[in-house]
């Protein structure tokens, strides 16, 4: 009896279901963010858009007395990079404002990567401490880690420091009264002491810089709440959270931004 051989098509047809099936199992998941915040307008919770967080922005920080901050319509762009309308702006202040806002999922080990939008406004160091402003990861130790112009040491110049101004590592860009600059930072949490790495002004859809502004000298612990920490005039805007350096940087148009004006990288 002859031996049946199946059809030369059935057997590609299996091949190539096969392979799919291959294909599938080792593709990487799909990252979701961590955190975002574009500062639209939220409703009935004031200040409370975005994904990501345990609660809305209120007022807190190290010796905050106030919190000034204004949101405004526009947002602040960079070419390539989606911005989705929104932004907050503050003027420069006599005294140390500050607003908080818890992560719904505290960040403790691993990589993890943030980005966000920056902009000067009024004249550069005016405002009690030499009109600092910036972001802050907030950690469980009694430390934080500060990005964005500081209020002593490398005064023009977007730094890496722990709040307050010890440990600043410079990155050599300066801040400009009107210009947007991108600020994304690379956390790594280690046993120890934590590596961040500071790139300014990566063009969004590219690959991770292979070179950065680096800190490697405080361990932040638990970082459960990110905070806006400011003396100075400035807006910032699209704060961004993720486990990938694409995730932070998502490439898009500026359609959802009244009034938002591109800058050439």
């Amino acid at each position: 009896m002859a031996l049946l051989r199946p059809r030369r098509g059935l057997v590609a047809t299996r091949f190539l279901l096969a392979l799919s099936a291959s294909l599938v199992l080792v593709s990487p998941a799909h990252a979701d963010p961590i955190a975002h915040d574009s500062f639209v307008a939220s409703f009935p919770i004031y200040a409370n858009g975005g994904s990501g967080f345990a609660g809305a922005w209120g007022q807190g920080g190290f010796n905050v007395f106030a919190s000034g901050y204004v949101p405004l319509d526009r947002s602040l762009c960079k070419a390539r990079l989606r911005s989705d309308g929104g932004s907050v702006s503050a003027g420069a202040f006599q005294q140390i404002n500050g607003a908080v806002r818890d992560l719904a999922l505290p960040i403790s080990t691993g990589t993890v990567y943030m980005s966000f939008l920056i902009q000067p406004q009024g004249t550069l160091h005016d405002g009690i401490f030499n009109g600092f402003f910036g972001v802050t990861l907030n950690g469980s130790l009694g430390n934080d880690l500060f990005i964005g112009k500081p209020g002593g040491g490398a005064l023009a110049q977007y730094v890496l420091e722990n709040r307050g101004g010890s440990g600043q590592v410079p990155s050599g860009a300066s801040a400009k009264v009107g210009r947007t600059t991108l600020l994304v930072l690379k956390a790594q949490f280690m046993p120890g002491n934590d590596v961040f790495t500071l790139y300014v002004d990566p063009a969004a859809g590219k690959m991770e810089p292979t070179q950065g502004t680096v800190k490697s000298d405080v361990d932040l612990g638990t970082v459960s709440r990110i905070g806006i920490y400011s003396t100075g005039a400035f807006t910032v805007d699209e704060i961004r959270i993720a486990t990938t350096y694409a995730e932070v940087l998502p490439t898009g148009d500026q359609s959802g931004s009244p009034g938002c004006v591109v800058e050439p990288h």
